[in-house]
């Protein structure tokens, strides 16, 4: 979430599969690897000089790749960070278009397992819920290329989160359709839905970067 509030998952459980392209962030933030050499998360997470990469636990397994470049989508909280080198763990494929309202969604990440308590685990949560109208988030700032997700105060993103992604399909077959922002409305922290940027409007420009030549670190 932006101005230091970070995303993380009330009610969930530990992670039943190990997904390939989790990202944990150095900072405690969340991404999602996309290309061999792409990671997405959100900008308001900051900077990161490495990521664990298909592990279920932030400290240890995966694959360590170091982040030598971060670019920002002007205007918006999509970043993505190059990698020195290929991942040799296969990307998530990412949505062309927002899921339809009702959908269920896969929210993934190592934030906060309660609200205002701060316990943090170090096993990748995951919790299912619905995709919402993109509107039901516009007093967190939403868009209508946004993806909202429900939540209440026994089911939500909490702090920690930011960044991490909300995929739909199933076991073996997941499509990225948003990377976590923050609240969906403009008075909650946690406990509430979850405003997620969504992939499909900013898509040409992801595949942009991909296929560019990474540039001076910003």
């Amino acid at each position: 979430m932006p101005t230091g509030t970070q995303p993380s998952i009330i009610g969930g459980g530990d992670a039943t599969e190990t997904y390939s392209f989790m990202v944990a962030l150095h900072n405690g933030r969340g991404g999602s690897l996309v290309s061999a050499q792409w990671i997405v998360t959100a900008h308001h997470c900051g900077d990161a000089s490495q990521g664990r990469i298909g592990s279920t636990d932030n400290g240890s397994g995966g694959e360590v790749g170091q982040i030598d470049n971060v670019i920002t989508d002007p205007g918006t909280d999509l970043t993505m960070m190059h990698l020195t080198q290929p991942s040799q763990q296969a990307p998530v494929r990412m949505a062309q278009s927002n899921p339809a309202e009702g959908t269920t969604a896969r929210l993934l990440g190592w934030g906060r397992t309660s609200w205002p308590s701060c316990q943090t685990p170090s096993t990748l949560q995951e919790i299912d819920l619905t995709v919402l109208a993109s509107s039901a988030c516009a007093d967190g700032g939403g868009g209508a290329g946004d993806v909202c997700i429900s939540g209440h105060q026994a089911h939500s993103a909490c702090h920690g989160d930011s960044g991490g992604p909300a995929i739909v399909g199933s076991s073996g077959s997941w499509t990225l359709v948003g990377e976590t922002h923050g609240p969906g409305d403009n008075g909650g922290e946690c406990a509430t839905s979850t405003l997620y940027t969504g992939i499909a409007q900013h898509l040409d420009w992801i595949n942009q970067q991909i296929g560019s030549q990474p540039s001076a670190r910003r």
